[in-house]
């Protein structure tokens, strides 16, 4: 989630497989456009006068590069039916996460989302690099962290990064923080995302960019910012795209993505054997209150794996855009059976004031419209209207309401969310957002004989099998600006 809008020449320069800017040819001298003496000497002091990019060396210079910063700042309001008993309200959150009660009472309020700061630029014609830094995100307080550094090498069509960044995984994944239709990605792309990709992953990609194609192949370890009590991951993601165009009108987008964790995390606690858990849990994608409502807990497994599968399609200031994923966990240990989830989501916007949203090949995903009269050129913008409808299914052999969690079951919960956006764009580097959610929880009490009391001791654990999904709505608005 972290590309960065810059100016087309310097897109041109860092995008993977994308054409670098190359020198004129030489021209042959002529008499008659010599310079003078003179001019000859007034030129030369004024290349003297110019800042000079800082070098890190005697032999290498950082070349052509920019600062360049943003910032999203979110808010939110989430309306649920009133807070009861908690052995009458059997309304819960995420697992071992702090207090699980917050979900019969999630918080209003705003944050400071993102805010990155850092730069990138290019050396020579081939090597480009990107270093940013966040200092936003409710649970850092403040706490400046690094977002992404990576540095590439790019021979057309070929490209290859190395660092920490966010791996090619699917085309939501792929779609840049200022322009998705909402303020959080779709909860399946997301878990898809977060596994083995993700901001801030460790790792290498090598990138084919070709006319109408995309494909890439990536080896990522862990996150920069992963805790002490995980030692490195290792997976593989892949991910191919074909895009067709007729004319300026119409645009088919089509796609396959795939990630294989090889080597999940692990965990070692006193006095229990060595686990190693894959976890899939998520907010109702509104991050302003940070309780999971579907989570599927700590599963000690040998692998992971997830198969996507993308479509998209533009007229002028139409678009539509889906995906579809299916994941999968071997399990390690002696429980029974390997889990089987499933998650989608189908979007789309129409842009009012006539623009387009713009395809960038080297990424396989949308970019938002840049607005034809924005304010202070003679208009009011861009304004785009926005839908989208997700679901995802965290739940494998869950067994029946009123009972304990079968063994070898899992209810992480189902989680359907159908909303509307509305996108005001004034100038290009900013972005109004106003999003409407309406959230469907349905998940039972997780408890069963291998953990009796999941939430704690009761009244916070439930009687086993009861319903603690709910019903509830969001609005929420984002306030974004670039520079």
């Amino acid at each position: 989630m972290t590309i960065i809008a810059t100016t087309s020449a310097l897109l041109a320069a860092t995008a993977p497989g994308g054409e670098a800017a190359t020198a004129p040819p030489p021209q042959a001298p002529s008499s008659l456009s010599a310079p003078s003496p003179q001019a000859s000497l007034d030129e030369a002091a004024e290349r003297a006068s110019r800042p000079q990019a800082p070098s890190l060396d005697l032999d290498f210079r950082l070349g052509a590069w920019k600062f360049h910063g943003y910032l999203q700042y979110d808010g939110a309001a989430y309306h649920q039916d009133a807070e009861g008993p908690p052995d009458s309200d059997f309304r819960r959150g995420g697992i071992g996460l702090g207090d699980p009660l917050r979900a019969r009472n999630l918080n209003d309020g705003s944050y400071l989302r993102r805010a990155r700061l850092g730069w990138e630029g290019t050396h020579g014609e081939r090597i480009a690099y990107r270093a940013m830094f966040e200092f936003g995100d409710a649970d850092e307080a403040g706490e400046a962290r690094i977002a992404e550094v990576w540095a590439s090498y790019n021979w057309r069509p070929y490209s290859i990064r190395i660092g920490a960044f966010s791996p090619p995984t699917n085309m939501e994944g792929a779609t840049s923080s200022d322009s998705t239709l909402f303020l959080e990605r779709a909860t399946a792309a997301d878990l898809a995302r977060s596994l083995g990709g993700g901001d801030g992953r460790i790792g290498v990609t090598v990138r084919r960019v070709a006319p109408g194609s995309m494909a890439a192949v990536s080896l990522t370890g862990p996150q920069l910012d992963s805790g002490e009590d995980y030692a490195p991951r290792a997976a593989i993601l892949g991910r191919y795209a074909r895009a067709y165009k007729w004319r300026s009108d119409y645009r088919l987008h089509f796609g396959v993505n795939g990630t294989l964790v090889l080597t999940p995390a692990s965990q070692q606690d006193a006095g229990r054997p060595e686990r190693f858990p894959v976890r899939f849990l998520s907010t109702p994608e509104i991050d302003v209150d940070d309780t999971p409502l579907i989570d599927t807990g700590e599963i000690d497994a040998d692998q992971a794996q997830i198969l996507g599968f993308e479509f998209a399609a533009q007229r002028k200031n139409f678009y539509l855009q889906a995906e579809a994923f299916l994941f999968g966990v071997s399990r390690h240990g002696p429980e029974p059976g390997d889990p089987r989830f499933s998650g989608f989501y189908v979007q789309g916007s129409w842009i009012l004031t006539g623009e387009t949203r713009r395809f960038d090949q080297s990424l396989a995903a949308f970019s938002f419209p840049k607005p034809l009269a924005p304010i202070g050129g003679g208009g009011w913008g861009a304004l785009e209207v926005a839908f989208r409808f997700s679901a995802m299914d965290l739940n494998d052999r869950e067994g029946a309401a009123g009972q304990p969690t079968p063994a070898g079951g899992v209810r992480g919960g189902r989680q359907q969310i159908l909303g509307a956006a509305l996108l005001w764009y004034p100038r290009p580097r900013v972005r109004l957002m106003a999003n409407y959610l309406h959230v469907d929880v349905d998940r039972l009490n997780p408890s069963g004989l291998a953990d009796p009391d999941p939430f704690g001791p009761p009244p916070a654990t439930p009687p086993p099998g009861v319903q603690i999904g709910q019903t509830f709505d969001i609005l929420a608005v984002r306030f974004r600006y670039s520079f």
